[in-house]
């Protein structure tokens, strides 16, 4: 079976809803809202869907012709002949674009058929699935591309969609009548740009030195130049070709601290939830920032080229080790932030960025089947918590408008009444029982990011934590920590939402949501809890040595299916490179120790905040706990009350001192003004007055003298004229007479 031309589908599905609702989808909700709205997002929805119908016919078709990457060309996007340049938008479909694709437009439709239930009455509902759409087409675009450039494209274009999709809601004020969603997608945007910007640099090495961009003839002359030893020149220097795949790996991870929010350019992802509900969980959790995670994995032989080789940073660190240092202080510091978070869905950001440095730390350590296993599993069970604290707001709303209006209103994210705020769990409390359907999902979402067997999130981060007990002691410990607060933040969340008694008016008239948005939430209540089964290890060394080679079979799936993509493994086989240890045996060490600190983090979660807090004012237990990392863990502050105050200081001294007194006042009225005022003043009393008019005046001086002059011989009377031609014959008679002569 080959559906392999059937690919360009999954562009031409998102591209044509897009189109549909951007030009009529408000005209059918301003004609009838019921079955406009009907139709705009069950149109997105389908077109979703059908991406994901042609994902599956793609997974098929490499499954039956021997897991071969096949790629399907397009168009010729640049041609140069002169300077023999020349890009081609060709799709890539092997079994990590197919991969990713499977997660975008599952998740995707999902996610795409909650919206339509959580976005029901809400102004520009059209507008919101054709942002929704564009998503989908820039996402599909940025895993299926077959070079760094057509990733690019789509690398960009899921970032416009953020900025849209944050700021969705950009005309609303908060309470100090500060426009927050419109500042939250600009943070988004400004951090994102400064990650593109090493992207950038990096794919302008990657040209200078192989002449395309392209994957392929990119790792496959990488390979080659590491083996043989050559230099790249740049002018008159020449490096080591692992000095500068040591410079592109570096300039990347900048591009994944942006994208995939670590360490330093995290702080946009907690603001970002200040959009939509199904933007959180889609963009923001789902499918986005595991970007810098796919940028990663496809990147394997750079830095697996790197680390064989040796090279370090200034002589202290590889780019690999960086990466997995960077991941794993991002994992432990984020997980410790989500302590103080009181937003129900800002916990799950700063999850959401914790879960991210554990992806990217199995990355660095070269476990890039591990980072992609819990990058699915990730999107199971991050996407079922946000739409299902999607769902909790749904309900506290409804509460709070039947408490307020008795009767039901329509939902707004950050509705507010005499300090009530539907996203602040100390609000909540006792949801079990009102809201059962969407308990009973989150938990078991909750259940499996926090590590419990046998949900998905064990298999996934447990295979993480396996390969760090292998390639570095130290990284483990952080990341073990990391795991223990995360049980610790799943298990506040848990108990200040559902458990305990209602502590607002709000809670006690929560209602469930509408089956349109419980529905998503069971399906990826299932996913979350049988994900695990993708790569489920060996259970002893014995069956490992039986099935030698893995063969096709149940055990390590995602594994069989991966390595196909992954060339690094090819090269460690050829003896090219070394790449770290793959665990494939089921470790009972490990496995116990996570689950015991899971156990322990929500035990401690259950200690702290039983029967806590019982009113909405009442502070948070640990806010009183004299720790010293308290006032200094929520690393947001440096950029709220660092870098903000800073750069607005120093964006007030642009706009003043350098803009205004400098160029305004200084160059554009004194110099410019002033210099332009003096050459006018110069043109008009000089050059115009005295030259211009003098010459024009002179001549008419001149003029008139000589008319004057003239005119003296026009006398009027006939005898004068008669004696002037009587001399003028004479004249002319002398003339002719000396001329005779």
């Amino acid at each position: 079976m080959n559906t392999f031309s059937l690919a360009p589908l999954i562009l031409i599905l998102p591209l044509a809803g897009l189109l549909i609702n951007g030009l009529v989808g408000r005209r059918f909700v301003d004609a009838n809202r019921t079955s406009g709205e009907r139709l705009t997002g069950w149109l997105a929805t389908l077109m979703v869907l059908g991406a994901f119908v042609v994902s599956v016919t793609l997974f098929i078709s490499l499954a039956t012709n021997g897991f071969e990457a096949w790629f399907v060309p397009l168009f010729n996007w640049i041609d140069i002949p002169a300077a023999g340049f020349q890009v081609n938008w060709t799709l890539q479909v092997d079994t990590l674009s197919v991969t990713m694709m499977l997660v975008v437009t599952g998740v995707g439709s999902l996610i795409h058929i909650y919206a339509i239930g959580y976005m029901h009455g809400d102004p520009d509902f059209s507008r919101f699935f054709t942002y929704f759409n564009l998503f989908i087409f820039f996402m599909l675009i940025l895993v299926s591309g077959s070079s760094y450039l057509v990733m690019f494209v789509g690398w960009e274009g899921v970032g416009l969609c953020s900025y849209l999709l944050i700021s969705f809601w950009w005309d609303r004020l908060d309470k100090n009548g500060i426009p927050a969603n419109a500042n939250a997608g600009r943070k988004a945007m400004v951090m994102n740009r400064i990650g593109d910007f090493g992207v950038l640099l990096a794919m302008f090495l990657l040209f200078w030195t192989f002449g395309t961009l392209d994957y392929k003839p990119i790792f496959e002359g990488a390979a080659s130049f590491f083996e043989a030893g050559r230099m790249v020149q740049f002018g008159g220097a020449s490096l080591p070709i692992a000095t500068v795949l040591t410079a592109v790996t570096a300039l990347f991870l900048l591009g994944v601290a942006g994208k995939s929010a670590q360490i330093p350019l995290y702080t946009w992802l907690p603001d970002a939830m200040a959009g939509p509900t199904p933007v959180s969980a889609l963009i923001h959790a789902a499918t986005m920032v595991t970007a810098g995670v796919y940028l990663l994995v496809r990147s394997n032989v750079l830095y697996e080229i790197v680390r064989e080789s040796g090279t370090l940073i200034l002589g202290l660190i590889s780019t690999p080790d960086l990466v997995a240092w960077i991941g794993a202080l991002t994992a432990f510091f984020a997980g410790l932030i989500a302590f103080s978070q009181n937003d129900i869905k800002k916990v799950l950001a700063y999850s959401t960025v914790s879960q991210l440095g554990f992806m990217v730390a199995a990355a660095g350590m070269g476990a890039y089947v591990a980072a992609m296993f819990h990058l699915i599993t990730h999107a199971f069970f991050k996407a079922l918590l946000f739409l299902g604290s999607g769902s909790v707001i749904h309900g506290m709303e409804h509460g709070h408008h039947e408490v307020a209006h008795g009767h039901e209103g329509g939902h707004d994210d950050h509705a507010e009444d005499d300090g009530f705020d539907p996203q602040d769990m100390r609000y909540m409390g006792g949801l079990r029982h009102r809201m059962r359907t969407t308990y009973i999902v989150y938990m078991i979402g909750a259940l499996a990011l926090a590590g419990i067997f046998p949900l998905a999130g064990f298999w996934s981060k447990d295979e993480i934590l396996l390969h760090a007990q292998t390639h570095s002691l130290p990284i483990y410990i952080v990341l073990a920590l990391a795991a223990l607060g995360t049980a610790f933040y799943v298990g506040r969340q848990l108990i200040m939402t559902f458990f305990g008694a209602p502590r607002h008016a709000a809670a006690e008239h929560a209602h469930e949501s509408p089956p349109l948005m419980t529905r998503p939430l069971v399906v990826l209540a299932i996913l979350a809890a049988l994900g695990g089964l993708l790569n489920v290890p060996y259970l002893s060394a014995a069956t490992a040595e039986r099935n030698e080679m893995h063969p096709q079979g149940f055990w390590l799936l995602l594994e069989q299916w991966e390595e196909h993509s992954i060339p690094a493994f090819e090269l460690s086989e050829e003896g090219l490179i070394h790449l770290p240890h793959t665990p494939v045996v089921f470790s009972p060490v490990v496995a116990g120790t996570s689950l015991l600190l899971a156990l322990a983090g929500l035990g401690l979660a259950y200690l702290t905040y039983r029967g806590r807090p019982k009113t909405y004012h009442e502070p948070d237990r640990l806010a009183r706990t004299p720790i010293w990392w308290w006032s200094v863990l929520p690393l947001n502050s440096l950029y709220s009350k660092g870098f903000v105050p800073l750069f607005n200081r120093f964006a007030a001294w642009l706009a003043y001192k350098v803009d205004w007194a400098f160029w305004h006042d200084f160059i554009h009225d004194r110099v410019i003004r002033d210099m332009f005022v003096a050459f006018a003043d110069f043109s008009s009393n000089v050059l115009d007055a005295q030259g211009v008019d003098g010459l024009v005046n002179g001549a008419g001086a001149v003029t008139k003298r000589l008319a004057g002059a003239l005119r003296m011989t026009q006398t009027g009377y006939a005898r004068t004229y008669a004696l002037a031609v009587f001399l003028g014959a004479v004249g002319l008679l002398v003339y002719f007479l000396v001329i005779a002569n």
